[in-house]
């Protein structure tokens, strides 16, 4: 009985021990969803920053000139102009205070395969916070919001959240 017990052990053993010699694929695979590189801290991602910044404050007419002249625009399913975007999101601070922008993280992709090779995108998550003049109560929405450059400049951009509870505020 020990001796098949031993012979089992030993089996075992050196099939674990072959296992782990047995040399890898060293052929680089590639996610289909995962190439380019990411920046966190460039120029762009620290623009959407600054652009979500001059939204708080109410003066996005300051970054009119990030953005191509003939941007494409859109929050949710709208298309704008920027001055449309702009008045838009200014208008929301006739009907609320202290809006804010927490739990942001803002990064930059620039993709090099696949079939957006080339694409600069910056992608941007948000919880948006206000408080309702009418009501006095805060609100908080989760957001994203990505641009897409030519260059130095904005050519699209689109931002996505849920208006249920920002609407019924204002009406």
């Amino acid at each position: 009985m020990k001796s098949k017990h031993f012979f089992l052990v030993t089996t075992v053993f050196s099939l674990f021990l072959t296992s782990c010699n047995i040399s890898q694929n060293t052929t680089k695979l590639i996610e289909e969803n995962q190439v380019g590189i990411i920046k966190g801290d460039d120029f762009r991602s620290k623009a959407m920053i600054k652009f979500t910044d001059a939204y708080v404050k109410n003066d996005l007419n300051s970054m009119s000139d990030l953005f191509t002249p003939d941007a494409n625009i859109m929050v949710n399913d709208s298309n704008l102009t920027f001055p449309e975007m702009a008045a838009g999101f200014s208008s929301g601070h006739n009907y609320f205070e202290n809006i804010r922008h927490e739990e942001r993280d803002a990064f930059t992709m620039h993709y090099r395969e696949g079939d957006i090779a080339g694409n600069i995108f910056t992608h941007y998550w948000y919880t948006w916070k206000a408080t309702s003049k009418k009501t006095g109560e805060e609100l908080s929405i989760r957001g994203y919001a990505w641009m897409k450059w030519s260059g130095d400049k904005v050519e699209a951009m689109y931002n996505a959240f849920d208006p249920t509870l920002y609407n019924a505020s204002i009406e």
